[in-house]
């Protein structure tokens, strides 16, 4: 790819123009001037927008053209450094004193990111021996490079580079790490039989060399392409929860003195994923720990959104109002760290929707954040609770659907099955509600939320001895739950807080509970 300066043009490698809008060409025409180098984000507002106010989210917008132009192989050459700005890699050529894009190579480090784990992907070899069919191997490996590389608490290593390195070190992966500075690396196999194809992959702690990972996958070639697509995300949803639980483990077994930013957010995932109201106080604590050490981590600033917002919707808050306003702020403040971070836009977006009652913006973060990554359960979980908020039911079925498909052994379930509990109650699919929300209870007794779906669903289905039920459990988790605080809900329609609020009502919530 090619950034033609005096012509102002941007070329594909088929030679190709590519449109951008006036200010996003104008932006990436800087950073190319600069190319190699940060530039803030206060001199590229100011170049872009002289004598005009303009918002970070305007900067970002321009951001999220320029990837789009730039496409999934040269996306990654425009990097973010979250606090500082923006910078563009590339090859300044002697003639014309134009930009030359090459795929992106090893992450720049330095900072945060150098607490992030680094993962390679290895070219795959390929075991039917016939030279002709090498390039699906290839082909699966450039995939996986680039599916992994949405996922933004780890770093995924350039293809050139790991690429090049797998080949010279034959097959010695501790050398291959260390050639790297790869913590994890990733390989496999790719055999075909007849019009199948079978893949086998593993992901290998570097240093050690244990297996963190294995497993095997398989498709039919009538669409060789499709299944590359396919094995690649497949691939993404195993690795990445597996990954995770390595880097868990290893910071919890690093001495307490040691703990940097992005060690303390690993270690609050287990209090947080657990939805007690001690995980929650517990993850709270080392997420705000994590802020000291890095008050622009974006992943910490998100985490601590959700804690302290669910906190307060489930009553383990005093200060509720406090309590939704700072989520809203704290996700906010992840979105300006990093404006092209899919989990901060999802976050944002569910705080804003659920807390804020801007159900505009947060319909803009969520389509936002789902074109960014859509193929990750906890993306499409957010986005599905905005839909959910704006009544927009159907759709949010269709996302609490996709999650459930994307990973049907997920430790947060109740999440996806909460939506579509929730979703089905707006639709007035009382039973499906009931249904969803008994199973939600089984497994976590104390999650609330539940409760009160279950006690509103029952009592407008005519079961009212189940509803109050219910109810009785409610108050012993929340005492102090009433129809007054139920309206404190957000909802961007009146006749979704009438059916709330009178099914809450039905069961036999009072008005005021006396203390």
């Amino acid at each position: 790819m090619m950034i033609l300066i005096e012509q102002r043009e941007v070329r594909n490698d088929e030679g190709q123009r590519i449109e951008l809008r006036r200010r996003s060409f104008n932006l990436l025409l800087l950073l190319a001037e600069n190319i190699g180098q940060v530039v803030s984000k206060e001199a590229l507002i100011n170049a872009n927008w002289p004598n005009v106010t303009a918002s970070d989210e305007s900067l970002a917008r321009c951001i999220s053209d320029i990837r789009k132009a730039l496409g999934v192989k040269y996306r990654h050459n425009l990097r973010t450094f979250p606090g500082r700005g923006y910078l563009l890699e590339g090859v300044r050529t002697k003639a014309g004193n134009n930009i030359r894009l090459d795929c992106a190579d090893m992450p720049v480090q330095g900072g945060r990111g150098a607490e992030k784990p680094f993962l390679a992907v290895l070219p795959f070899t390929d075991a039917t021996g016939d030279a002709d069919q090498a390039y699906l191997a290839l082909g699966i490996a450039d995939d996986l490079i680039v599916t992994l590389s949405r996922i933004r608490w780890f770093h995924v290593i350039g293809r050139n580079s790991s690429f090049a390195v797998g080949k010279e070190e034959h097959g010695d992966l501790g050398r291959i790490g260390r050639a790297l500075g790869a913590h994890y690396l990733l390989d496999g196999t790719v055999r075909r039989d007849a019009r199948r194809l079978r893949l086998t992959a593993r992901l290998i702690e570097a240093g050690t060399g244990r297996q963190v990972w294995a497993d095997r996958f398989e498709g039919d070639l009538a669409d060789v392409f499709a299944l590359q697509d396919r094995i690649a995300r497949e691939v993404t949803l195993a690795i990445e929860p597996s990954l995770q639980a390595a880097e868990v483990e290893r910071a919890r077994k690093k001495p307490t003195g040691d703990l940097g930013a992005y060690d303390l957010y690993l270690r609050s995932l287990p209090f947080f994923h657990a939805y007690t109201r001690e995980g929650f106080t517990e993850a709270e604590a080392l997420l705000r720990a994590a802020l000291t050490h890095d008050p622009t981590y974006a992943d910490a600033l998100a985490a601590l959104a959700d804690c302290v917002g669910r906190m307060a919707l489930n009553g383990w808050r005093d200060d509720v109002g406090r309590a939704y306003a700072e989520s809203c702020a704290l996700a906010e403040r992840a979105v300006l760290a990093d404006p092209e971070h899919p989990g901060a836009l999802a976050t944002a977006a569910w705080a804003s929707a659920m807390f804020g009652e801007r159900f505009e913006r947060a319909l803009e973060l969520a389509e936002r954040a789902l074109a960014l990554h859509p193929d990750t359960p906890a993306i499409r979980s957010y986005c599905g609770w905005v839909f959910v908020y704006t009544g927009q039911c159907r759709r949010a079925i269709a996302q609490f659907e996709a999650a459930r498909r994307l990973s049907p052994l997920d430790p947060r379930s109740y999440f996806f099955l909460l939506g579509l509990a929730g979703a089905n109650f707006f639709l007035e699919n009382f039973k499906e509600t009931i249904a969803l929300t008994r199973r939600i209870v089984l497994e976590s007794p104390s999650h609330i939320v539940a409760h009160r779906f279950l006690a509103a669903a029952l009592a407008l289905s005519e079961q009212k001895e189940e509803a109050r039920a219910v109810l009785s459990r409610i108050l012993e988790i929340q005492p102090d739950y009433s129809l007054s605080l139920a309206c404190r809900s957000r909802m961007a329609h009146n006749w979704m807080m009438d059916l709330w609020i009178g099914g809450l009502a039905k069961a036999g919530l009072p008005e005021q509970v006396s203390r």
